[in-house]
């Protein structure tokens, strides 16, 4: 009755890691949700697979559901903590400058010397197009370091403007995460 046990164990265990992946796969491909919505529907995912679970181990004392139970919602708690991590960290680094090249002269509009490309190789880059990923010819972004992407957008924001001429090249400069 022991190993019966233990191997119902393992299978709850298995239930937690599973419902995290499926929940979120169906959620979000399958039935279009976001946000909120796809954490209520991974835990309803866990739900249904711990209760299908529970009817077939024919394990019927309230000891082994409760354990079960434990051991299920802490592995889904224990990869839930894992992946906000990760995401965290991700959207930390994940910084990136976006342009659009402005074809008419704005009415408002910032000039950048040379020197001040010099002193931020980013927007360098960025107006530049080096390096950069295209969406086409007038609008692309480049990835950057978190540092170097808050120091552009602080020097942005005391020159008052983020639309910029450089040379005789007119440019909006947005900032975001990538």
């Amino acid at each position: 009755m022991k190993d019966k046990r233990k191997q119902w164990y393992f299978i709850f265990f298995l239930i937690g890691i599973i419902s995290f992946p499926l929940g979120l796969f169906l959620g979000e491909n399958v039935f279009g949700l976001e946000g909120v919505s796809t954490v209520y529907f991974i835990l309803l995912t866990f739900s249904i697979l711990f209760t299908i679970g529970l009817y077939f181990s024919k394990l019927r004392s309230l000891g082994f559901a409760f354990k079960a139970l434990a051991i299920s919602f802490i592995t889904l708690f224990l990869i839930f903590g894992a992946f906000f991590m990760w995401s965290a960290h991700e959207h930390y680094y994940a910084k990136a400058i976006f342009i659009d090249k402005l074809h008419d002269i704005p009415s408002e509009y910032v000039n950048i010397t040379e020197k001040e490309l010099e002193e931020y190789p980013a927007l360098k880059k960025a107006t530049s197009g080096n390096e950069c990923i295209k969406f086409d010819e007038d609008s692309w972004y480049l990835k950057v370091h978190p540092d170097e992407w808050k120091r552009t957008a602080d020097f942005l924001s005391e020159k008052g403007s983020y639309i910029i001429k450089v040379g005789e090249e007119y440019y909006r400069v947005r900032f975001a995460t990538a």
